[in-house]
């Protein structure tokens, strides 16, 4: 048996049975958390969904956020061709949806959830992509509930007439979707089987901005157990403040061709799609304007630094986090995979001389990270995996001082530090195009056919699965599977085999290497780790350990 019809708080769901290997899982695919933000209820805070009576038909998936989609990754390759392949659904503004899947037999099971929030640059993204196809983590015990929220300049527009009167502050309308999404869950999961006592929150990339706001508010504190944050953790960072958000939100109006004095009625009557209409310049442009970030309105996200809102706010929360071998570059500035290349052993070493200033000869740099003409590209990509990303403070070894950091300010939390290093196979005819496995490495975001164990032969079509790819997946989803269950990834894996030993992320500075051979646990510090750890000194703004 399973449980195919559910009751909620505002009334019963219908959902869709799977068959085959996830035969007694079933999939609830759009469930309302929220009445639908349009109308009158445009940038506004979300409120419950309206009740319904008889059984609401939650089998099939709901449309995605509204959101431009010109340069963004649904456009844009390797994301394109894998994530993207069968076409996307249509665009509302009705978007408030959850998607639950559960294996659990009967509502007492009161299984382990995990709160799971796409990627997109808080722009873009939908919430049933199928890369996270939540299948196999229903089948390794595991609630899995899928939010949609408003993205863009709908879910985070700041104006000061909307702040006048929403007592005071606005924007943050997507935070709030997720606050609401949460308090839902917390009220309703047990019917599908699910505790709302172990909720683990967790996205990709800007999903990980998404997780950690919400497991960092006010609004939730002693709510969630614990947070995954895949390639990024949203932990050194400033949010700005109400004042200068309203001030990008006015620009952004004059800059579309509207009065930024409008009152909300009447940008409440405006055609959604008039929100992406630039009337002149090329469309392109909005991917770099659109209001698609949080603020520090002191209510929801209580401080401008992230930092200090986890100390405050989710000391207790449990943490699992790390990035991709091949989505970052030591060059200075922003990354998502491969930049332009590093042609000689020379030109490397210049710029980390550059960078690296005294540290560089201090650590004889040339002798700890030996890089030839042939070579050095690649080298420079595995240490910025390691060490040194985007302006050179990042990699592995930031989420490794996070963990460090937490054993002395929050020494009742968990922290799990990893790279990800399987480089996704690819076609013959890719080889020699930008999409080449050697050019693409393990890409942004590519980690997730693994941790949810969603590749199935011929999905994506673009990728020629190889059986290291199948084990895995087994591994990840596995290894992500405890850590929901109980805030230690170690375990077993599908088959009941011990899963090699992932260390701890403490003072020991423990992390977890996934290979192209398989997982493989570090401990402790080498020379390399020193010469990071300085560095992160040198350039300030991380907090003394």
């Amino acid at each position: 048996m399973s449980i195919l019809i559910a009751n909620t708080r505002f009334g019963a769901v219908r959902g869709a049975a799977l068959t085959g290997k996830y035969e007694g899982i079933v999939t609830f695919r759009s469930v309302p958390y929220a009445a639908p933000p349009v109308g009158d209820l445009r940038f506004k805070p979300p409120v419950d969904p309206y009740p319904w009576k008889g059984e609401l038909d939650a089998s099939i998936g709901a449309p995605k956020a509204m959101q431009e989609t010109f340069a963004t990754g649904i456009t844009m390759e390797p994301w394109a061709s894998d994530f993207y392949s069968l076409g996307t659904p249509p665009m509302s503004e009705d978007c408030l949806y959850l998607q639950i899947t559960t294996g659990a037999a009967d509502p007492s099971e009161r299984r382990p959830v995990f709160l799971w929030f796409h990627g997109g640059g808080l722009a873009s993204g939908y919430y049933t992509e199928i890369e996270f196809d939540p299948s196999e983590l229903a089948r390794k015990g595991i609630v899995v509930v899928s939010v949609a929220q408003r993205l863009n300049v709908f879910g985070y527009l700041c104006l000061p007439q909307l702040s006048a009167e929403q007592g005071g502050i606005s924007g943050n309308y997507g935070l709030l979707d997720e606050i609401k999404a949460l308090d839902w869950v917390r009220e309703n999961i047990e019917n599908f089987g699910g505790d709302p006592e172990n909720i683990t929150v967790g996205g990709p990339s800007a999903g990980t901005a998404k997780s950690t706001a919400l497991a960092t508010s006010p609004k939730s504190r002693g709510k969630i157990k614990r947070c995954i944050n895949q390639s990024n953790l949203a932990w050194i960072r400033n949010y700005p403040t109400l004042e200068a958000a309203q001030e990008n939100g006015r620009r952004y109006l004059e800059r579309i061709g509207l009065d930024p004095d409008l009152s909300p009625d009447e940008l409440r009557k405006l055609p959604a799609l008039r929100f992406y209409d630039l009337r002149n310049g090329d469309p392109s442009e909005l991917h770099g304007i659109l209001p698609s970030g949080m603020v520090a309105d002191g209510v929801n996200v209580a401080n401008p630094s992230a930092a200090e809102n986890m100390e405050q706010f989710g000391a207790g929360v449990d943490y699992l986090s790390g990035g991709n071998l091949g989505e970052g570059s030591v060059r200075p500035g922003f990354n998502l995979g491969p930049t332009s290349k590093f042609e000689t052993a020379r030109e490397f070493y210049g710029l980390m001389r550059e960078k690296l200033g005294d540290l560089y000869d201090q650590y004889e740099f040339e002798k700890l990270w030996p890089v030839t003409d042939e070579t050095a590209d690649f080298m420079s990509r595995v240490l910025s995996s390691r060490a040194f990303s985007g302006g050179l403070g990042g990699g592995v070894i930031v989420n490794r001082y996070f963990g460090a950091w937490r054993a002395k300010t929050a020494p009742g939390a968990r922290n799990w530090s990893y790279v990800f290093g399987r480089f996704t196979p690819c076609l013959p005819e890719e080889k020699g195009t930008f999409r080449d496995t050697e050019n693409l490495l393990a890409w942004h975001s590519s980690e997730l056919w693994y941790t949810f164990a969603s590749m199935r032969k011929g999905t994506p079509a673009c990728r020629p699965w190889e059986p290291i790819d199948f084990e895995l997946a087994d591994q990840m989803s596995s290894y992500w599977a405890n850590f929901m269950a109980t805030g230690d990834p170690n375990g077993k894996d599908s088959n009941g085999r011990p899963l090699p030993l992932w260390p701890e992320s403490r003072d020991n500075f423990g992390w977890m290497e996934f290979t192209n051979e398989g997982p493989l646990g570090h401990d402790g510090l080498d020379a390399l780790d020193r010469l990071a750890l300085e560095f992160l000194e040198k350039i300030g703004g991380y907090p003394k350990l």
